[in-house]
């Protein structure tokens, strides 16, 4: 009987977040914009890496979801080549 290996846990990223935004190169201060991830929330006055206004918790969500996305894409990619 073959044995199936595996798939390893991924981790969850902390509560906290994983991103910090403490220096100002993530605050623009000509006022807040809508939030480029169409949240429905305030306007921000945050800036995501790409100066693209975004709530911390809205570019964490996307950063996420995108990992997720990477990480199913990679496993299935191995279960391919595996079989």
């Amino acid at each position: 009987m073959a044995r199936r290996k595996s798939t390893p846990r991924r981790p969850e990223p902390p509560p906290t977040g994983v991103l910090n935004w403490r220096d100002s190169a993530h605050w623009d201060w000509d006022g807040p914009l809508p939030c480029r991830y169409q949240c429905g929330g305030e306007p921000t006055q945050l800036r995501d890496s790409k100066r693209q206004p975004a709530h911390k918790v809205c570019a964490e969500l996307a950063i996420a979801q995108q990992i997720q996305e990477y990480a199913e894409a990679y496993e299935n990619e191995n279960e391919r080549f595996q079989l």
